[in-house]
């Protein structure tokens, strides 16, 4: 993504941060949940764009961060630690289900068997497309 786009994005994601967090926080029109989104939102998206500024206007920090972003042996450890992110969520999930099941809490269990399935369903269907094209 080009910076002029991230830049877009983040100034959006920003403002609707702000917002859920005036409705929900000074207004009271929504649920304190959206309030404290709307301002983890806010905070994150700030961060980003004091990033981007800082990566428009110091030329040793972009140089730097793009030799980092474009580095080979980084994207392999990238692609490796979301690898085992995905492997250690699924065990944790499988034995959350069982211990949910022998507690007896059959809503919870539902739900995250329904995450559990959907993950291992999206891997198996990229698996097999990204099989196909290389």
């Amino acid at each position: 993504m080009k910076l002029r786009n991230r830049t877009v994005y983040y100034a959006i994601i920003v403002i609707v941060g702000a917002l859920l967090f005036v409705l929900s926080e000074i207004v009271g029109e929504i649920d304190s949940f959206w309030g404290g989104l709307g301002l983890a939102s806010f905070i994150f998206a700030t961060l980003r764009l004091l990033q981007i500024l800082r990566w428009k206007t110091n030329k040793n920090y972009a140089e730097k961060r793009n030799i980092t972003i474009h580095d080979e042996r980084n994207i392999y450890i990238s692609k490796e630690a979301r690898s085992k992110a995905f492997n250690y969520s699924v065990i944790i999930e499988a034995i959350i289900i069982i211990i949910f099941t022998a507690l007896n809490m059959t809503d919870y269990t539902m739900v995250l068997s329904c995450l559990f399935v959907g993950q291992l369903l999206i891997y198996y269907v990229l698996y097999f497309i990204l099989r196909k094209l290389a």
